[in-house]
């Protein structure tokens, strides 16, 4: 019981950490990118627990433009905790009850980004994706957005995630 009792003061913990923001989303960058109008505060958030194939990647253009479809112009909440090394807010994003993030993955638009991230729905939602083929594993033999950045390295630090 005890264990229990604290497993559950540890998430409500974490509850009561996270941060939230509410706000429209005002540019896509690319398939794990986008930048929030707040009130007059822009904010650049990168979608927490996935990574998406980098604009220049095969199957990149097709998650950014999934993403697009999903919450361009349209207002979402952002719940975080932490920022990246380049000031990003990481973080998962709602529309209304939707979770974007764990969508791109189920959809076959985003890798589960499993070395940051044990989130149960997400292993699962990329297990299922890969096994009917969605997306990018429509592809034989799809090339994990990390490995990507290592072979094709940018003048533009911010693109590559820590």
């Amino acid at each position: 019981m005890k264990r229990i009792f604290a497993i559950v003061a540890a998430l409500v913990a974490g509850a009561v950490l996270a941060d939230t923001i509410e706000g429209r989303v005002v540019k896509v960058y690319d398939g794990d990118t986008v930048h929030l109008l707040a009130g007059s505060e822009k904010s650049k958030i990168r979608l927490d627990r996935i990574d998406a194939p980098e604009s220049r990647q095969e199957y990149g253009k097709e998650a950014a433009e999934h993403l697009r479809n999903k919450i361009f112009g349209k207002t979402v909440r952002i719940c975080y905790d932490k920022k990246d090394r380049y000031g990003r807010i990481l973080g998962l994003i709602f529309l209304e009850d939707l979770d974007i993030n764990l969508e791109m993955v189920a959809t076959g638009n985003a890798w589960h980004y499993r070395r940051f991230d044990k989130t149960v729905a997400y292993c699962d939602a990329e297990r299922d994706a890969r096994e009917q083929k969605l997306g990018l594993w429509a592809n034989p033999d799809p090339v994990n957005p990390q490995e990507w950045r290592k072979r094709n390295k940018r003048k533009r630090a911010y693109n590559s995630r820590p």
